[in-house]
């Protein structure tokens, strides 16, 4: 878990002062100079607990568990075997691996040497919930909260709640993180999970294990997703064909009508330009874009890449216009639109981005209603910046 120290770059605390460039290059996405930085601290001062803490997160966070793993055993060599705090982490490495079993046998014993750590019993709560234990992840969570109030607890709380379907809960430990803290990207992270946890809700009442794949990406993000079944390695160029158009049929029953389409980057001009001949607009450079033009600004790939992330801050800002992304990276800024569920990462989009974007318009195939039905609905991203898709008079003028 997050601590909050780690949103406070600057600490008058002596202790935590050589915390201060490791937090500054994490918040600035710079994750190997962070972990260098946090690294190079250790080694002055390994008795920096909250170092040992900080870098064992960024390296969850980075998907890197075996690595986190491996700290965890550096700091039992330093620790020793009978302090709470290496098998706490331990603990938690094992969790993400999916050597649950293992990883509660460790917590387990950071417990019974240190019932007061919070982070132990916060720890505890996520590896219940990962296998299945939700009212023993809730008892565990009440604890570390009781011995330490920290966001992420009631951030994982609400989380657990909303996945049982008890969503007006949910909402109250989100409103409550909320509150909790100081600090800007917190704050901005429980005011999502409040939109996602309200779009869940809105969803006849069922839990979310029994969401369609559509509804799940809606539910995340307010996002339409228009192709849920990843195709196969020789369909990914049909299976972009077969988006771009969708996204038009799903314009038209929207009464989208951009005057303007503009890629994120030079490298999303082809793309911009042929969406534009589709709608008969014009293909523009995103810094020429006007909030007149009601602009759909796209991409091949949404991530958090500073492009696509100004783009969709202009759009919010001007409260118009919209996004579409072929592909989304997980767990990156998704678009109001995206055409596939596929990993980029698994594609070769130099081969098949071209290939897709040169295939002939296919024959109109009907929309699925899901995929109206949630465009439609008024929680839907692109409904928090604009209720109506009508462009304001004064707008580009479209090619014939």
């Amino acid at each position: 878990m997050r601590f909050t120290s780690q949103y406070s770059v600057f600490r008058f605390d002596p202790g935590e002062q050589d915390l201060a460039k490791p937090r500054w290059f994490a918040r600035e996405g710079k994750l190997d100079a962070a972990e260098g930085e946090y690294r190079k601290a250790i080694g002055q001062n390994p008795d920096l607990q909250v170092a040992w803490l900080e870098l064992f997160e960024l390296l969850r966070r980075s998907g890197r568990f075996q690595d986190a793993l491996e700290l965890t055993d550096a700091a039992q060599r330093h620790w020793g075997e009978h302090d709470a705090i290496p098998h706490t982490l331990r603990g938690a490495a094992l969790v993400e691996l999916g050597r649950a079993p293992e990883g509660l046998v460790e917590l387990q014993k950071a417990i019974e040497l240190d019932d007061t750590l919070f982070l132990a019993w916060h720890e505890y709560g996520y590896a219940a919930y990962r296998t299945g234990h939700a009212t023993e992840a809730l008892m565990a969570l009440d604890r570390a909260f009781a011995l330490e109030a920290h966001t992420d607890t009631l951030m994982l709380r609400g989380r657990i709640l909303r996945d049982g379907g008890r969503f007006d809960a949910a909402e109250v430990a989100f409103q409550a993180a909320t509150q909790a803290t100081d600090h800007d990207l917190p704050r901005r992270e429980a005011e999502r999970e409040i939109l996602a946890t309200r779009r869940a809700a809105a969803l006849d009442g069922r839990r979310p294990r029994d969401f369609t794949a559509r509804e799940r990406w809606f539910v995340a993000d307010g996002g339409v997703l228009l192709l849920p079944d990843a195709p196969g390695a020789g369909g990914v160029a049909e299976g972009i064909a077969a988006a771009l158009d969708w996204l038009v049929l799903l314009a038209r029953e929207l009464q989208w009508r951009p005057a303007a389409v503009a890629g994120a980057s030079s490298d999303d001009e082809p793309l911009a330009a042929m969406l534009a001949a589709r709608f008969g607009a014009v293909a523009v450079g995103a810094s020429a874009l006007d909030p007149a033009d009601t602009p759909l600004i796209v991409t091949a790939v949404a991530d958090d890449r500073e492009e696509w992330s100004k783009q969709l801050e202009r759009l919010a800002r001007w409260r118009t216009g919209w996004s579409f992304a072929l592909f989304r990276r997980p767990g990156k800024p998704g678009a109001d639109v995206v055409g596939l569920e596929a990993d980029p990462a698994s594609i070769d989009l130099s081969r098949v981005l071209p290939e897709g974007l040169a295939r002939p318009v296919p024959p109109e195939v009907p929309l699925p209603s899901d995929v109206v039905t949630i465009a439609r609905h008024p929680l839907a991203a692109w409904h928090e910046r604009i209720s109506d898709p009508t462009p304001p008079p004064g707008g580009r003028l479209t090619q014939p």
